[in-house]
């Protein structure tokens, strides 16, 4: 039966591949639609529910949009607004794997990451993936052990995890608990995912991996493998994947400039309605300065849509921008949301449409 959720996240073609960047407010969600032989696979990387910015409730639009179950959660790293939600989610729509960074929190995180320690127990050990820094395609571990990996293929797409290494990994597990917690962003999962023949289009996934994550451990070691057409921008607009401070003068940008996207998502609310101010002014300057058209940035928060893009088997993209899924799905002001009011008029994706040919383009 259609509905919202269905019309707008499911392509037309089994042959699409459906990246939705998911207004969540403060927080990020990205669902991934993937081409698997004539069917779907859906992926969901990290998830939030953020009822004060109006953020949509991903476990009732997953709830109308699958028959069958997630395939695949994975968590870039656990801080609350990757990850709150996960349990009720599992309820409703249960998760049949989960991959995740494999870092512990701290205390003000810990009830969050509980909750996805027992849908990883509740889905068993053997269902549980860590994320494996690599530059070969396809691949995580079984255990954080486990120095090879195995190959997981997600339908027809491909994929490589940059980060965390597992030299990373070790390194941060063997630290103190007040330092470990600090390392959090140099040990989040980045994930680049791609599709396409001859050429395939490329989306890269940052989580809140920091500055330290991409001078120190990324950049060098994965150049080749950065180049990139839409970028997920870190940490939500976050001027920490540039600087260690507001104040740092060593302004890192030699990674933004390896991956060269045309489109950059900015996953935030309203810079008034964050409490970390997010996006910040100065990271938002930087990131344009690395567009060909500033207008290709897009930030979430500000009409409140989400951000989908569409990646064809012969290497074409296209973005669009929606409203509907807010509108159906959205937390109102009495944390009550918007689920049992339907959206205005058709479900259509975004009333703004940029068509691509693998080149830079504003919205037309």
């Amino acid at each position: 039966m259609s509905n919202t959720a269905k019309d707008i996240l499911i392509p037309s073609s089994t042959s699409t591949f459906r990246i939705t960047f998911l207004y969540v407010g403060q927080g990020d969600c990205t669902l991934l639609t993937i081409p698997d032989n004539g069917a779907f696979k859906y992926v969901l990387i990290d998830t939030n529910r953020d009822k004060e910015a109006g953020g949509i409730d991903i476990k009732k639009m997953l709830s109308d949009l699958l028959d069958d179950g997630l395939d695949v959660f994975i968590n870039t790293h656990p801080h609350k607004d990757h990850l709150v939600g996960i349990k009720e989610i599992h309820s409703s729509t249960p998760i049949g794997e989960v991959w995740h960074s494999g870092h512990v929190p701290g205390k003000d995180h810990d009830e969050a990451y509980q909750e996805m320690k027992e849908v990883i127990k509740d889905i068993g050990d053997e269902n549980e993936y860590f994320l494996f820094g690599t530059n070969s395609e396809n691949k995580v571990r079984k255990s954080k052990e486990d120095s090879s990996g195995v190959t997981k293929k997600l339908g027809d797409i491909d994929y490589i995890v940059l980060s965390p290494a597992k030299y990373v990994t070790d390194d941060v597990d063997n630290e103190d608990a007040d330092t470990r917690y600090k390392r959090i962003h140099e040990r989040c999962g980045v994930i680049k995912y791609y599709y396409g023949d001859p050429t395939p289009v490329n989306i890269m996934v940052t989580g809140d991996s920091d500055k330290t994550a991409w001078k120190e451990h990324i950049t060098e070691y994965h150049k080749e493998k950065l180049p990139s057409e839409v970028l997920r921008s870190s940490h939500h607009g976050s001027r920490s994947f540039f600087k260690d401070s507001k104040d740092d003068e060593d302004v890192y940008e030699d990674h933004i400039e390896e991956i060269s996207p045309s489109h950059i998502v900015v996953s935030a609310p309203k810079q008034s309605e964050s409490k970390h101010d997010h996006p910040h002014d100065d990271a938002i300057e930087l990131y344009k300065n690395h567009l060909d058209d500033e207008d290709n940035l897009y930030h979430l928060g500000k009409n409140r849509e989400s951000v989908i893009v569409d990646i064809y088997s012969d290497g074409k993209y296209d973005v669009k921008f929606d409203k509907d899924l807010v509108e159906k799905y959205g937390f109102d002001d009495d944390d009550g949301g918007n689920s049992g009011k339907l959206a205005s008029g058709p479900a259509i994706i975004g009333g703004s449409t940029t068509v691509l040919d693998r080149k830079p383009s504003g919205r037309k």
